[in-house]
């Protein structure tokens, strides 16, 4: 623009300069001579002619530059345009995926994948896609395609790989991935998570053991969520030595537990049972009694009845001092009734038994009772229907809780599906 008004304003000076120097000094003339021929002219038309020359070969070279040019051109229209397509083709396809329009989105995002400059991400989006349309063959495909995208594909393509097999349940696949993209990347955070949460996904637990430390010296979980899994993890690695009935294992094991949740009832539990299965009461009633002395978990409460102790009357002494704090516990009053029968103190267990009974009935509680007034104290009639009463909470309890486990797994299934 400036270049145009620089040019009117000089045209204008030269058609107002022009005349009156004519007018002043004459039209003036020029001579040009070159070898036999001689040309001469006006100082006007020269200047004129030689205006008109320059404006001629000016525009001429700019018609050949552009023209020499045009190929360029046209192929860089052509790639911006396809640009333009391939990012249309994204929005369209992420928006699509968002919405929850599948096989809209996965068709959007593939059709201009190989020509986008985000040739990656549109595989990886893709690959979700195909996960909800359950299409694995053709999510694998898609990862395998957005690999070949750049040299630095590797570790975004493993973790999106691992989170589509959590998504899937394929916890194992997901574990291999994910080491993967650890050695790629041995700095990564997000990498460390997923792993773990793979690994209690699959019950993988010496290796979550493992992995606990560094968690939680880089602090990569919230309190809370590392404290749940510090204890899913000694839970499942107690769990695992018991049932392998490993003893040296399992003693070995509870020496490396935090000293904090040593104080987690859940986990004492299990180790209590173990105690019991390898035959060492002793220690296992220390372990409770001492544990209960300062805090109430009802499942120990139970476990201290299965206990064999050297002395049954100081086992029941104990229990009895936890009763004036737990009067209305029903699973007291029954581990002493059950004491007491161990004790044969026949009339003192029958008290707490029906005690407990009126406070919350429990099928252990109905046999119990059942067995003491069929065996020692000849009442066989009544004693029928607490068999009959015990037997039909049990069948309900049964019941109920299948119920409850397959609306725990239909959730889980859906929450993964999802």
């Amino acid at each position: 623009m400036k270049r145009l008004i620089f040019i009117f304003v000089i045209a204008i000076i030269l058609a107002i300069a022009i005349p009156l120097v004519t007018y002043n000094f004459g039209s003036g003339y020029v001579i040009v001579n070159f070898a036999d021929l001689s040309i001469e002219t006006s100082l006007i038309f020269a200047v004129g002619v030689l205006i008109l020359t320059y404006l001629l070969l000016n525009y001429t070279l700019r018609l050949l530059r552009f023209l020499v040019g045009l190929p360029l051109y046209l192929r860089m229209r052509k790639k911006q345009r396809r640009a333009e397509h391939a990012r249309q083709s994204l929005i369209k396809g992420m928006t699509h995926l968002t919405e929850g329009h599948f096989a809209i989105a996965e068709k959007a995002l593939i059709k201009q994948a190989p020509m986008s400059d985000t040739s990656m991400l549109n595989y990886l989006m893709a690959a979700h896609a195909a996960q909800q349309l359950n299409a694995h063959d053709r999510r694998d495909g898609y990862l395998q395609q957005a690999l070949k995208t750049s040299a630095e594909s590797e570790v975004p393509v493993a973790i999106t790989q691992a989170e589509l097999q959590l998504a899937n349940q394929q916890y194992e696949e997901a574990i291999a991935s994910l080491l993967q993209a650890d050695r790629l990347s041995p700095k990564n955070d997000y990498v460390k998570k997923l792993l773990a949460t793979a690994y209690q996904y699959a019950g993988n637990w010496n290796a979550l053991g493992s992995l606990l430390d560094e968690l939680r010296k880089n602090r990569l979980l919230p309190s809370a969520a590392f404290q749940a899994l510090e204890i899913d993890t000694y839970l499942g690695l107690l769990q695992t030595s018991a049932q392998q009935q490993d003893a040296q294992s399992a003693l070995t094991l509870w020496q490396r537990v935090p000293k904090n949740l040593k104080d987690n009832g859940r986990i004492l539990q299990i180790y209590v049972e173990l105690l019991l299965k390898l035959d060492k009461h002793s220690d296992a009633e220390n372990l409770v009694r001492n544990y209960l002395n300062k805090h109430w978990h009802e499942p120990l409460v139970l476990l201290f009845s299965e206990i064999k102790a050297d002395k049954p009357q100081q086992q029941l002494e104990a229990a009895e001092s936890w009763l004036p704090h737990h009067r209305d516990s029903a699973v007291l009053l029954l581990v002493l009734g059950k004491l007491c029968l161990k004790n044969k103190l026949w009339g003192k267990a029958k008290t707490y038994l029906e005690t407990s009974l009126s406070l919350k009935p429990i099928a252990d509680t109905y046999l119990h009772l059942a067995m003491l007034l069929d065996n020692k104290m000849q009442e066989p009639a009544k004693a029928q229907q607490l068999y009959q009463q015990g037997l039909k909470l049990a069948v309900s309890y049964s019941t109920a809780k299948q119920d409850s486990l397959q609306t725990i797994k239909k959730s889980v299934l859906s929450l993964h599906a999802g």
